[in-house]
């Protein structure tokens, strides 16, 4: 008896020491602050994976602080944040691949959809996801933010308004000012304000919410009432290698699957809140004008023919020889998920979200990744 009692003590007491799993902070750097759609939906996908893996997993989301857009590629690889938020437009010696499907935000005009096509093409391209492999990344998909208007400081509607004029763009939005006339600059997002409000570039081209979150409605004064494109480029839930490595299989499953539902809510939050400035310019700085009858008709021409300069240019230049197939591939996906979205509320986060996770997500292996 006395020997069960002791039996019994001494089992408490190993109970008592044993080591109780610690809850496990990774950081996640966004290179911007402030309410948009992209911090709503990095938050959507941290609390994900905090609720399904019963907190042993959090997120702590440094927005604006730790890294910013320019530094997360090589701040991924070397460790100093978990995850974050990687522009592939900075780094298109190293991304070809993801820099060509950004290429193509002249392919569709429905961000949700295009979202949807960008994210199937990326996870079932080997040399995409290779390519961040190779940088030390794991990657989680594309958000697609649109689509992207001009702002200035001085009124431009007309072609001849565009003469003379240095305007931030790149990608298909450099090639469109180009298209115009405009001289297209390659600037890094968080120097946009700064290079307005001394006069170096005279506008910029850009999701209208970032007169708010970058502040630029404080140095621009009007808006052009002409969408561009959309831009792909947006991923926001890259993976450091080493981090993924070390992750529990569960985590890397709730990180799959959260994304899906991140992605959705970035984009159509993207969506309502240029609804939301186009119907109330004034407040967010600016002025809205309409473009003029030359621009809209080259505009329009400019959209059709720019597939085939984006094959040509990711061919020649940047020497991905299947730009060809990689471009009708796409177009492909656009009108199949052009088809999807019909069936479903584009404005419901929800139904979005369901319907990536059920098409892309839940069928993608973390095997596969990394």
């Amino acid at each position: 008896m006395k020997y069960s009692n002791l039996t019994a003590l001494a089992a408490t007491a190993a109970l008592a020491f044993t080591p109780v799993a610690q809850a496990e902070t990774l950081r996640h750097a966004i290179g911007a602050a402030g309410v948009s759609g992209l911090i709503d939906g990095t938050q959507a996908w941290a609390d994900y994976i905090k609720e399904q893996t019963g907190g042993e997993t959090e997120i702590k989301v440094y927005a604006g602080s730790l890294l910013n857009f320019t530094e997360t590629f090589t701040g991924l690889r070397d460790g100093i944040a978990d995850s974050g938020f990687v522009v592939p437009a900075y780094h298109r010696a190293e991304l070809p691949y993801a820099n060509l499907l950004s290429d193509m935000g002249t392919a569709g005009v429905d961000p949700v959809a295009m979202a949807g096509a960008a994210n199937e093409f990326m996870f079932t391209c080997a040399p995409c996801l290779t390519e961040f492999n190779n940088a030390g990344q794991v990657f989680l998909g594309n958000t697609v933010t649109g689509p992207y208007y001009m702002y200035n400081q001085k009124p431009v509607k007309s072609l001849a308004d565009f003469q003379g004029i240095k305007v931030r763009g790149f990608g298909p939005f450099g090639r469109w000012l180009d298209a115009m006339g405009a001289s297209a600059v390659s600037l890094g997002a968080t120097d946009i304000y700064e290079s307005m409000s001394q006069g170096h570039i005279d506008g910029n081209i850009h999701t209208l919410e970032t007169l708010d979150t970058l502040s630029t409605g404080e140095v621009a004064n009007y808006a052009l009432n002409q969408p561009i494109a959309v831009f792909i480029g947006n991923t926001m839930f890259n993976v450091s290698k080493m981090t993924w490595d070390g992750l529990s299989d569960q985590t890397k499953r709730a990180m799959i699957d959260g994304a899906a539902i991140g992605h959705a809510i970035a984009t159509i939050d993207s969506v309502n809140q240029a609804e939301a400035i186009l119907a109330d310019p004034a407040a967010h700085g600016v002025e809205l004008l309409e473009p003029a009858a030359d621009l809209k008709a080259k505009a329009e021409s400019f959209r059709e023919t720019d597939m085939e300069t984006v094959v040509a240019l990711n061919r020649d230049d940047y020497g991905i020889a299947d730009a060809a197939e990689q471009v009708v591939r796409f177009q492909e996906l656009v009108a199949k998920w052009e088809a999807l979205v019909k069936d479903i509320d584009p404005s419901d986060p929800k139904a979005v979200g369901d319907l990536y996770l059920q098409q892309i997500f839940s069928k993608i292996d973390p095997a596969s990744l990394g």
